[in-house]
């Protein structure tokens, strides 16, 4: 992807990642200010709680790669398995404080998985963001062009259709 898009010159990988690090911020900035009742209540994901998803947030800062291929390996390659073991094991050894500041800290981060490119970290943040805001009642400040991006990067339709659902804007 080296096509600018109109946006300051910047090339689609570049608006990427500054999405990626404005969108960290940002929630990390309403995380700040939840009560202990909406940290507890049930988010879009299933059976995970706003507090589980703040911890699934940061599980590419908290577990190394290797850590996360032995869970693989110990999992049968279930990927499903290993983000609940991973996003568990980071809920239960960090506070809601550590969470926060680990997210803020990485709002840069280029972390991506292997082989793939920015659009999974955009994603995640931008879905995993209305997943917290919209049990919560919360307006999504996440600009339009930004949660279009991250729909449209998205190859696998099915997940396109997810996410949208979940964020709460029509697929494509």
């Amino acid at each position: 992807m080296t096509m600018t898009n109109g946006t300051d010159g910047q090339t689609d990988r570049e608006l990427i990642w500054t999405s990626i690090a404005t969108e960290r911020r940002r929630l990390a900035d309403e995380l700040e200010g939840l009560t202990e009742e909406q940290w507890a209540t049930p988010s879009q994901c299933a059976a995970w709680t706003v507090d589980e998803v703040a911890a699934h947030l940061i599980v590419p800062f908290e577990i190394s790669t290797p850590r996360f291929v032995a869970a693989m390996i110990r999992h049968r390659g279930n990927l499903d398995r290993v983000i609940l073991a991973m996003t568990a094991k980071v809920a239960a050894r960090t506070t809601r404080a550590e969470r926060i500041a680990t997210l803020r800290s990485n709002a840069e981060n280029p972390w991506r998985p292997p082989r793939l490119g920015p659009e999974i970290p955009l994603s995640e943040i931008v879905v995993h963001g209305q997943d917290i805001r919209r049990p919560l009642g919360l307006e999504c400040p996440v600009p339009a062009e930004t949660v279009d991006l991250s729909l449209r990067l998205l190859d696998d339709d099915e997940i396109r259709a997810d996410y949208a659902r979940r964020i709460g804007v029509a697929a494509e």
